[in-house]
């Protein structure tokens, strides 16, 4: 069986660990799939282990006019017009004709990934949502053109839907037909009604959850938190634009918390949840925050980026997690870790209660460092009960997850 993986971005550590998930899941259900990722960046999974051991391949995004090793000077000259090519693409496939033409406006790489696939799986985040786009002229619809004018419909598999707010009536068109072709499993209820607000079909909808979940089946010697060395882990979200008032408030705030639990006998390591040297590079925002702490010795900074499944290790020898980033906190309740999850998105809020763990979410619009303590001063009243409820549900789910996969792959 040939898998094609697509709209996976390769910097975020959360988007990797989705995709790190998904290999695992369809390689256990698949042992000799030949599975094929298209990805923002391929070199950045150059020295991964896991994907050299397994011989799974990486291939530019659909859009990606830069990474074309043949006929260069047209692919060079095609980037000069690139912004008009979804426009173009579109309008193919609106009107259904000149079919012939699409080839020259999709990265070869991922048109011939597409043409040898039996699946294609669009796997995690929020891609079909307008508050990340401008009406969603971005990767994910232009790669969902290139599948669908191959004739190859694809799944939506663990994802976040919506909001849909159109400028542009044309795009409208386009994402409601492409969705409407597709399989999606929204990971939220919100996600659902918005698909349905959106005149997707019902039938074209079933829920699921978060795809990192499914690593907790990895958690085999689990430690209770009460008997793990006093560290609180840390992941800030800091991609987001805020304003002076706001972001004072939020470096007040993350540095006040770690003041509190260091007074506490408490370590702080910080997670940095995006690669290395990238453009939204977190390290130099932890460090605004550890400069403003009494004690700096007391804080740690995960600097060299580790794989996923060093990561998950870490986070489960933490006893309390405090997460801002969204599978940061997915990192913590698939490892059994006690967490108080701030959010920058509803969804935060709804896998939170999902674990019935709603008192310790925390919308980051109401973030200070009054609530950021006495919320950490309840979770620390249950750290072993909180950690074992969570990784029992993170198992229980696990298993749904697993078995959807099984189906998709089977249909």
């Amino acid at each position: 069986m040939n898998i094609l993986l697509f709209s996976q971005y390769a910097g975020n550590k959360g988007d990797r660990a989705v995709l790190y998930a998904t290999c695992r899941l369809l390689k256990n259900i698949h042992p000799d799939a030949d599975i094929v990722v298209s990805t923002s960046s391929p070199e950045f999974y150059n020295d991964y282990s896991y994907y050299k051991e397994n011989n799974i391949q990486f291939v530019p995004e659909a859009w990606d006019f830069t990474r074309v090793t043949s006929s260069r000077l047209y692919w060079r000259m095609i980037k000069r017009i690139r912004k008009y090519t979804f426009a173009i693409l579109r309008e193919i496939y609106l009107r259904k004709c000149l079919y012939g033409i699409t080839r020259f406006f999709i990265n070869p790489s991922f048109r011939r990934a597409v043409k040898h696939a039996d699946v294609v799986i669009s796997v995690g985040g929020h891609h079909y949502c307008t508050l990340l786009s401008r009406d969603i002229v971005a990767e994910a619809n232009f790669a969902a053109m290139a599948i669908r004018l191959q004739k190859k419909n694809f799944v939506c598999f663990s994802q976040t839907f919506g909001p849909f707010d159109f400028h542009n009536p044309r795009n409208l068109l386009l994402t409601r037909d492409i969705l409407s072709h597709s399989k999606l499993y929204p990971r939220e209820n919100d996600s659902r009604e918005m698909l349905l607000n959106f005149q997707i079909p019902a039938e074209n909808i079933q829920m699921t959850y978060e795809t990192v979940l499914s690593l907790s089946r990895e958690v085999t010697e689990y430690v209770t938190p009460s008997s793990r060395s006093k560290s609180v882990g840390i992941a800030i979200y800091c991609t987001q634009k805020r304003t002076p008032e706001i972001e004072e408030n939020y470096l007040h705030s993350m540095a006040s918390l770690c003041n509190h639990v260091i007074s506490q006998g408490y370590d702080v390591k910080f997670f940095p949840m995006e690669l290395k040297g990238t453009p939204p590079d977190d390290r130099p925002y932890i460090q605004r925050i550890i400069d403003r702490v009494e004690h700096p010795e007391k804080c740690y900074v995960y600097d060299a980026d580790m794989e996923t499944a060093d990561h998950l290790r870490e986070v489960g020898k933490c006893r309390v997690f405090v997460g801002h980033k969204t599978h940061s906190t997915i990192f913590a309740l698939a490892t059994g870790t006690p967490l108080l999850a701030i959010a920058y998105h509803p969804k935060t809020i709804e896998f939170m209660h999902q674990f019935g763990m709603g008192q310790y979410a925390l919308d980051d619009k109401v973030m200070s460092p009054d609530k950021l303590m006495s919320m950490f001063d309840e979770l620390a009243e249950n750290l072993d009960e909180v950690g074992s409820a969570a990784l029992a549900t993170s198992k229980k789910y696990a298993e749904t997850i697993s078995a959807q996969m099984k189906n998709l792959l089977m249909s």
